[in-house]
């Protein structure tokens, strides 16, 4: 803690700039961010600075978090109490845009539901401009943004300023990829490591059709599961970002197009549909949640999934209560696959999400800003995600060595504790921790091979968000609709053409040309 304080103390001397803070609303205009007043978070010699906070936890969906002792130890280091808010996932929008659209009684930190896409909150004042505190104080923030290229594109404004302070997602080495049933593999004859490409894959699947796996005497195996909304997500090995980019993305010419427009999409509909046809693809992949997915892997029915690799040792001990974990090789294999075109692909994500704004009655901005970049330092990362060396974990040999309550989570232990707790600004610091050894060096060995949406979400313009309400929701409607339409089969492919022409009739190259002029300004 103490190297960290002087990191922050060196950069907060490189300049000054002198602003107020009052208890009234400023303007837009008005910033907060004097270097002037000191760092005061972890001096334990002075008495505990107080926060208050609103907030919710949409990642662990634990709201205790008083008895978090993880993050208490966190809040111990840094010298502060927080007066916390903390809501409920589900309702929190419903519950805080009230009081946003009011303007008032708000706490020095708000973590602001559903973003503030067109600046509208920040526009009316709400929220300190932190472009000065994020230039002048920022020492951890700083670095996630070197580690993270596209995530100082997502927090600043078109014309450079900053009100928001992100949540960083770890967009590196907990990839989105296929995952294959091992026992599946050996049943029907094949390797995993013979299975590289879709064809492979997809010959795999057929092979699978019709094996009674679990023994039970029914035809109720699904070789290629997927949950509601998640079935674009395979359009990567066709080198389409289907998903996190909103339907956009950058050709490798530097032109932006629409992923949902694409030849390379009609390609990837067409092995869908076929999929689906065959009876590979579970049927009901429109509607179906968590619960299904668990009751599939319950009853070993599943041959395959495409989901965050951090999830795999989960669906391993899901499959059978009694794999030991490190004792046992994974039932769910991740893998890297190459699609027809030669694109070897896991799918990645982008880095920002969360949007928490200093509010402009916040009497102490320095201080509530100095404290939410210590949240983004690796001492705070490796405390709510590894715990409490000597207690969660030991070193040996530069290499961490988690205990067995740690590796048990009994009863919810790391929930408990704090593990993937989101509800201030920072950052999802390592996913792999509880994951057998053999997912963690497969998660090393897939990042090269991670593709992130390459059109990141950003700040627009007034006149980019108008375009934006015109088009956005329509089009989405109707790409999403068509999806399904395509792989199941009520729309036949054969009205490609007339598909397109309604895309472009709905103003699909309007979107497309809006988010040039994004990337060509954040280029």
């Amino acid at each position: 803690m103490k190297k960290a304080l002087s990191l922050i103390l060196g950069a907060m001397m490189l300049t000054s700039v002198v602003t107020g803070c009052s208890g009234s609303a400023p303007a837009a205009s008005s910033t907060a961010g004097s270097t002037d007043v000191p760092n005061v978070i972890g001096d334990t010699s002075k008495d505990p600075v107080t926060i208050s906070v609103l907030t919710t936890n949409g990642a662990s969906l634990h709201y205790d978090w008083e008895n978090m002792t993880w993050w208490q130890e966190v809040l111990k280091k840094a010298n502060v109490k927080l007066e916390m808010e903390m809501l409920d996932a589900s309702t929190y929008g419903d519950s805080v845009k009230p009081r946003l659209a009011a303007g008032n009684d708000l706490p020095d930190l708000v973590n602001v539901p559903g973003g503030d896409a067109d600046l509208s909150y920040a526009n009316a004042g709400l929220f300190m401009d932190l472009t000065s505190l994020v230039d002048n104080r920022a020492v951890y923030l700083k670095e996630q943004m070197v580690a993270h290229p596209d995530l100082e594109a997502s927090i600043r404004t078109p014309d450079g300023k900053i009100f928001y302070l992100p949540y960083v997602l770890n967009n590196t080495t907990n990839m989105r990829c296929v995952m294959i049933n091992t026992e599946w593999v050996e049943a029907v004859g094949m390797k995993v490591e013979d299975i590289k490409t879709i064809d492979d894959y997809t010959a795999f699947l057929r092979a699978c059709k019709g094996v009674d796996m679990n023994g039970n005497g029914q035809d109720d195996e699904v070789p290629m599961f997927s949950r509601s909304g998640m079935i674009g997500l395979w359009g990567i090995h066709w080198g389409l970002d289907l998903c996190d980019g909103g339907g956009y993305q950058l050709g490798e010419d530097g032109k932006v197009f629409c992923t949902f427009t694409a030849d390379a999409y009609k390609d990837f509909l067409t092995w869908a549909h076929q999929m689906y046809e065959e009876g590979l693809l579970y049927n009901e992949y429109m509607t179906a949640n968590y619960d299904v997915q668990q009751a599939l892997y319950t009853n070993r029915q599943a041959g395959s999934v495409m989901h965050f690799i951090s999830n795999c040792t989960g669906y391993s001990q899901s499959f059978n209560p009694d794999w030991k974990f490190n004792e046992d090789p994974c039932i769910m294999k991740p893998i890297v696959l190459t699609g027809p075109t030669g694109i070897t692909a896991c799918y990645g994500r982008g880095a920002g999400s969360g949007q928490y704004g200093i509010s402009s009655t916040c009497e102490q901005p320095e201080v509530v800003f100095d404290f939410c970049d210590y949240m983004f330092s690796e001492e705070v990362g490796r405390l709510t995600w590894y715990g409490i060396e000597g207690v969660d974990y030991t070193v040996e040999n530069g290499v961490e060595v988690f205990s067995q309550t740690y590796l048990d989570n009994k009863d919810n232990y790391l929930t408990n504790m704090g593990y993937n707790a989101a509800f201030l600004p920072g950052y999802q610091h390592d996913y792999s921790t509880k994951q057998c050894d053999e997912v963690r060096q497969a998660a090393k060995d897939l990042t090269p091979y991670v593709i992130n949406p390459s059109v990141p979400a950003s700040y627009k313009t007034a006149e980019q968000n108008e375009t934006i309400s015109t088009y956005a929701a329509d089009l989405k409607t109707y790409f999403d609709e068509n999806l399904t339409a395509f792989i199941t089969g009520t729309r036949p492919l054969s009205d490609w053409d007339a598909y397109i022409k309604t895309a472009k009739d709905m103003g699909v190259d309007e979107m497309v040309a809006m988010h040039q002029q994004t990337f060509d300004r954040l280029a």
